[in-house]
């Protein structure tokens, strides 16, 4: 194992040179506190930083649900509600709030996504909201700091104190990690244990001790439970064991070649087996996790209703598992629903158009918008000084490489466009291997030497120019975050409206309107404006005059709803820009009879769910005058028409699809989700 205290020990000797015992030894016991206050200090950075940033956000997409979900649990010990996602960071966020005795609802939860989102909505906005959300916020921010404290260990073990320090800065300036580290999400958790989880494994291999090896077993279960994704652990384990085994350090393999295949086999078996033990005592910590309990709630045998059959290999094997209850059921069925993620034949936005498919470069450009570029150039630096120090400390290396190689092919396999948030779990990772690569080149070039704080000086200044809104940061080549819309998809997730009102503050309206996609309202942030969007059953007019907010999440969304509510600003250049640019100011006199026809569509569906057919329909065809174009009216009055009026419901079904088939950029993505259902009312009003 490399020495990591290198440095340190060379600082004593040359003190012992040249000062007396006394003060060498007052010194040399200072210096050996000084490693611990620097982690100590990184943390107090990434903590304050995360900490007024989260204070300054409004709720964003999910964090609802996770905090429902969570309480959820810890109050009545059901997990049957958004079983998309294991427990670990909902129970971390929802625990400062049992001492507030919220109200919930322990009956079985049987509701699609739609009404899950407004459950939990509902739910926490009925409470002392801002408390619980700010509580929340700090509590999850923990994991956060775990990364750090983390990747120090990480980076001082494999290759130093310099290595560790300057990796320790790179990830508490980092705007993608800042991003997400005090929203009550799962990305930043599976992040901090997936790399506990290797650097127990690289621990084990170092000394193979029993402690090493349950302290392994331990981090890859909260892998597990911090994410389904996190399941990636068992491959990277698996690939590391076989790398150690043929990396045979230490001499072990001097002798021929006979010898040196008994060797690899012996440490590949003994490395394997531990993956193995290791596993075992993961699925088991998942099992704690879930309350040791196979149903998803109190007093259920199983989940309930019909399993639909298998159609493939892989459907078949976790059917296996469930039959044979080897995992709680309700992390299968969320781990059933992480495997269908977005394929990589979607459509999506990518640097400002709309692709068909995926291109190859989806994921490369967007870590590289988000990337600052500083990071950018020291990634390029670090490079030159891994080639250089290319076969020293291989393990170490290796212990880098191959978790972010597997975890970023399995992204890519799963989809060509991959969002920065889901490449997190690479970035301790790459991080300490820029770190090493520029500490190695700064050794021996002593113009690197001087360029390497310059660049984390840069890198930090850039993350600190986009504070707080680093939800939808992108470095200063693009143009910053207030133009990250242009290029990015989703940048905003309903986080600016504290913001906003502070801008109407500074820049009154006597009218004043907002359009968002998200199912909260505005007002609950005193925000003063009339506000229409994708959920909310509002009255809308058809021509609005004044100030007007737009998510800039709708100006990107390839999705027919949304794209109908932003239809009117599609081509307009914003006035100005709210949280970077999660929200775009508009002025002057806009025709929003698309978005008045989705104000109808709503409140048709809000009658309905009510019985009331007459009103609905009321509503539904309003929705056609505004907007005859709008295929997503006809289809909704269909559907409204089925029942009663089969000959008028088939007409607006032929019209709606017509209509949908019209748009060959989007055909693909509407067959699944419109047409097919189309098809089945059209079948129902035929009969």
């Amino acid at each position: 194992m490399p020495p990591v205290d290198t440095e340190q020990e060379v600082v004593i000797d040359n003190l012992r040179t040249d000062l007396g015992p006394q003060s060498t030894r007052v010194l040399s016991k200072t210096i050996s506190r000084l490693p611990w206050l620097l982690p100590a200090m990184l943390c107090m950075v990434m903590f304050g930083q995360l900490f007024f940033s989260g204070l300054q956000l409004s709720q964003t997409s999910d964090e609802a649900t996770h905090l429902y979900a969570g309480y959820r649990y810890l109050k009545c010990g059901a997990l049957d509600f958004s079983r998309e996602h294991p427990p670990l960071a909902r129970i971390v966020a929802a625990a400062p709030l049992l001492s507030m005795n919220f109200k919930v609802d322990c009956a079985p939860f049987k509701g699609d996504d739609v009404q899950q989102a407004f459950t939990a909505v509902s739910w926490l906005y009925s409470q002392n909201w801002p408390v619980a959300l700010a509580r929340a916020r700090m509590a999850v921010s923990v994991f956060a700091i775990a990364l750090v404290l983390l990747l120090w260990t990480a980076a001082r073990r494999m290759f130093g104190l310099t290595t560790a320090i300057v990796a320790g800065l790179l990830l508490v300036f980092e705007p993608s990690v800042l991003a997400y580290g005090s929203l009550v999400m799962t990305d930043v958790p599976v992040t901090c244990m997936l790399l506990f989880a290797v650097l127990g494994f690289y621990l084990w291999v170092r000394h193979r001790t029993l402690p090493f090896l349950l302290l392994t077993a331990l981090a890859a279960g909260l892998t597990l439970l911090a994410k389904h994704s996190g399941v990636v652990v068992v491959p990277i384990l698996v690939a590391l064991a076989v790398a150690d085994a043929g990396i045979q350090p230490d001499g072990r393999a001097d002798g021929d070649r006979r010898k040196r295949q008994t060797v690899f086999r012996n440490l590949l078996f003994r490395n394997l087996l531990a993956v193995g033990l290791i596993c075992v005592l993961a699925v088991g910590i998942v099992w704690v996790g879930y309350g040791m309990r196979f149903a998803p709630y109190p007093g259920a045998s199983q989940l309930q209703g019909p399993r639909r059959p298998a159609t493939s290999a892989r459907e078949r094997a976790l059917q296996q598992v469930e039959d044979h209850h080897l995992l709680p059921q309700a992390y299968l069925e969320g781990f059933a629903s992480a495997l269908t993620l977005p394929n990589q034949d979607s459509v999506v936005f990518v640097a400002g158009k709309i692709y068909l498919h995926a291109p190859w470069f989806s994921t490369p450009f967007n870590f590289l918008i988000r990337s600052s570029a500083a990071m950018l150039a020291m990634i390029v630096v670090a490079a030159f000084g891994a080639a250089i120090a290319l076969r020293q400390q291989l393990r170490e290396r290796l212990f880098l490489l191959i978790p972010a190689a597997v975890y970023l092919a399995v992204c890519i396999h799963a989809s060509r466009d991959v969002s920065v948030r889901y490449l997190l779990p690479i970035f301790p990772f790459l991080l300490i291997a820029v770190a090493t690569g520029c500490v190695e080149l700064a050794k021996r070039v002593r113009s690197a030497g001087y360029a390497l704080p310059c660049l984390i000086v840069l890198h930090a200044a850039s993350s600190l120019h986009a504070y707080p809104n680093y939800l939808s940061y992108a470095n200063e080549l693009w143009g910053g975050p207030a133009q990250a819309y242009k290029y990015l998809p989703g940048v905003d997730w309903g986080q600016a409206y504290p913001q906003a009102k502070d801008y109407l503050a500074r820049h009154p309206a006597e009218s004043c309107w907002l359009i968002t996609g998200w199912q909260w309202d505005p007002a609950f942030y005193g925000l003063p404006c009339q506000t229409f969007g994708l959920y909310l059953p509002h009255e809308i007019p058809s021509r609005v005059h004044g100030t007007v907010m737009v998510s800039s999440t709708l100006m990107t969304d390839v999705r027919p709803a949304e794209g109908e509510l932003a239809a009117a600003f599609k081509n307009l250049t914003p006035k100005d820009h709210i949280g970077g640019s999660a929200l775009l100011v508009y002025e002057g006199d806009f025709d929003t009879r698309f978005d008045a026809a989705t104000g109808e569509r709503n409140l048709a569906t809000y009658a309905f769910s009510l019985g009331q057919l007459s009103a609905a329909l009321e509503h539904g065809e309003k929705a056609v005058d505004l907007a005859p174009e709008s295929a997503l009216a006809h289809a909704n009055l269909c559907r409204l028409l089925a029942s009663t009026r089969p000959a008028s419901a088939l007409r607006e079904c032929y019209v709606a699809r017509n209509l949908l088939r019209n748009d060959p950029l989007r055909y693909e993505q509407v067959r699944t989700r419109y047409l097919d259902s189309l098809e089945s009312f059209s079948y129902g009003a035929q009969q």
